[in-house]
């Protein structure tokens, strides 16, 4: 199976703005009046492994959290501004929800910057029969791409209408799959990718890089578990520090997806750049937000109830299947197939389970300090199941539940920010919790003592 990447990005200026025209062959304008970054929003969705196993790609899933780790890390994006939607949760409601409907129009406001990353498949126009390219969601039927895909045109409709912010940037790394190739190290649905960049950078406030011209392939990297595109982006972004422009950043990566392609494959791969009708000064990814906001409790409050929603869906059909397997499947561990309850972003998540359970394990030992991924420091105490943590440089303070089987975590807290989550635990031979894999996609490890 022959894998294709492409890449779409759509961009927005940190202070002023000015893209990358000569990447595009225009002459760049001036604008009146500049203005901060006040706030910097994301979501990223990343699919490697889909309802279809046939279409499953091996990277996406990855580029997708790597993407995120660097815009929290390196990029100063508050780590509750970023959504991550990878593999069963990236679903094309969950996407076109986040997108256009509970999450960025509710939070991004003009003088913002947005960010949106899509790592997966991308269908060609001739897969369709009005010619229309889509992009494949974890749920997607690749024979009823009209129905379940995410088509571009609505992704520019989007950004163009939905979202309240002059300054967005998407990158979209999709991949087609086909029998092009015996290789599977590109990822596509067919060998060409007939995306047109130009076409979708229309308006003001909107850029477009693709990973490859029409004619090329996009691949995976020989050397290292990353698409060559997202991996070689993110360090175009780090070339410079905080001080790197879209400009620099679009150069580094043209001149190295360009020299590393040829050297492991033979072949080009060449990134474009439209920048459709941008006018102003240079975008820096890694700009400090000159005012930034908290997430309002009405949308953590939406969201915390749809993803409640989603979990009792995605628990009752699981146990639809368990209980139709087999008469023997009653010594199964149904922990795991659980539901969150409560109706406000700061009301207790707690885990239900099936009467027939295995046999409970010891609650492991979460007391002591973890470094989080996103580079905050966090301090746990416990007494049985229940336990509670804190970040004093924020003023936070959060509530917790050990699930029965000792292997997840459900939060609330409050302070400076308030929110729930659901985390997965990893213990030692001790039975001490070593690292804590939270669903945002932040994972923190155990301090040594």
């Amino acid at each position: 199976m022959v894998f294709q990447r492409f890449i779409l990005s759509l961009v927005a200026s940190a202070s002023t703005f000015v893209f990358a025209t000569a990447a595009v062959g225009q002459t760049p304008k001036t604008v009146e009046t500049a203005t901060p970054v006040a706030d910097k929003w994301a979501v990223v969705v990343g699919v490697s492994e889909f309802a279809d196993k046939s279409i499953n790609l091996k990277y996406a899933a990855k580029d997708a959290s790597d993407f995120r780790a660097f815009l929290v890390d390196k990029c100063h994006f508050a780590p509750d501004h970023v959504r991550l939607l990878t593999n069963e949760k990236a679903t094309k409601e969950n996407v076109l929800d986040l997108l256009g409907d509970s999450f960025l129009p509710r939070v991004a406001l003009p003088d913002d910057l947005v960010v949106i990353y899509f790592s997966s498949h991308g269908s060609a126009s001739d897969l369709d029969l009005r010619g229309v390219n889509y992009l494949v969601a974890h749920d997607t039927a690749v024979d009823r791409l009209y129905s379940t895909g995410i088509d571009l045109q609505t992704l520019s409709n989007i950004v163009k209408t939905r979202i309240h912010c002059n300054r967005a940037l998407i990158i979209l790394d999709a991949c087609h799959s086909g029998g092009a190739s015996d290789t599977n190290d590109s990822k596509g649905l067919v060998r060409t990718s007939n995306v047109d960049a130009a076409a979708i950078a229309q308006g003001t406030g909107r850029a477009v890089i693709c990973s490859s011209s029409k004619t090329q392939s996009s691949w995976e990297s020989k050397n290292y578990a990353n698409g060559v595109f997202t991996k070689t982006l993110i360090d175009g972004f780090k070339a410079q520090g905080d001080k790197t422009t879209l400009t620099d950043a679009f150069k580094y990566l043209k001149t190295n997806v360009e020299a590393q392609v040829a050297a492991e494959r033979g072949t080009l791969q060449t990134p474009v750049l439209e920048a459709g009708k941008w006018s102003g000064g240079e975008l820096l990814l890694a700009v400090a937000p000159a005012s930034p906001r908290a997430v309002p409790v009405s949308v953590l409050e939406t969201l915390a109830a749809r993803d409640r929603v989603k979990v009792a869906t995605s628990a009752t059909a699981q146990s639809n299947a368990s209980a139709s397997s087999s008469s023997s499947s009653s010594s199964l561990d149904l922990q795991d197939k659980s539901a969150a309850v409560g109706s406000a972003p700061t009301a207790a998540v707690v885990t239900s389970s099936s009467s027939i359970t295995a046999a409970p394990r010891a609650i492991p030992n979460i007391v002591g300090s973890f470094m989080g991924t996103n580079g905050l420091k966090y301090s746990y105490w416990q007494t049985g199941k229940k336990c509670g943590w804190s970040m004093p440089q924020f003023g936070v303070v959060g509530n917790c539940l050990i699930s029965d089987d000792g292997s997840t975590l459900t939060s609330t807290w409050k302070g400076f920010v308030s929110g729930t989550s659901t985390s997965k635990l990893e213990v030692d031979s001790a039975n001490k919790v070593v690292k804590i894999v939270v669903d945002d996609g932040i994972i923190l490890n155990r301090i040594p003592e």
